[in-house]
């Protein structure tokens, strides 16, 4: 076999006994305010505007107080990283784009068995979208890590 094969072999992830995205694990688990949620991502109170204004960050309002769940952390923490390198919010919405269209079409495949209306077809269905998400996700590193070495190579 070619050295490349050998490569490309490498680069494959490694099969998953469950999916990393679970649908049945809710976001409920945390309950943030604003001033907590830029303390736990380590974001200023700007940067967190800036995320609910592009619709990154949707929060929860009670009373005077807005909360934010688990999903809201793991999505500040992450858009932390891009705001440090000068990234502002508002270039982070392709992501907030393409994922909504990741949902939609995922809703549309698992679609046939929510209309079976019966909790082991909604299991199925369940499953069916946390692996294909799963599979979406490795494709999606993996057209990127192609376009990205495309482009590097030529430097």
């Amino acid at each position: 076999m070619s050295g490349r094969s050998a490569d490309v072999r490498s680069t494959d992830a490694p099969a998953r006994s469950a999916p990393s995205i679970s649908l049945e694990d809710g976001p409920a688990e945390v309950s943030l305010t604003a001033a907590e949620l830029q303390a736990a991502a380590a974001i200023s109170a700007d940067s967190l505007r800036d995320l609910v204004r592009y619709g990154l960050i949707i929060g929860r309002a009670m009373g005077d107080d807005t909360y934010f769940d688990a999903d809201a952390l793991v999505i500040a923490r992450k858009a932390a990283s891009f705001l440090d390198h000068g990234i502002e919010a508002r270039h982070l919405r392709m992501y907030k784009v393409a994922a909504e269209r990741e949902a939609g079409f995922l809703e549309h495949v698992a679609m046939p068995l929510l209309k079976q209306r019966n909790p082991e077809a909604r299991r199925q269905a369940v499953h069916l979208v946390e692996e294909l998400s799963d599979h979406g996700h490795d494709l999606r590193a993996a057209l990127l890590r192609a376009n990205l070495r495309k482009h590097l190579d030529r430097a």
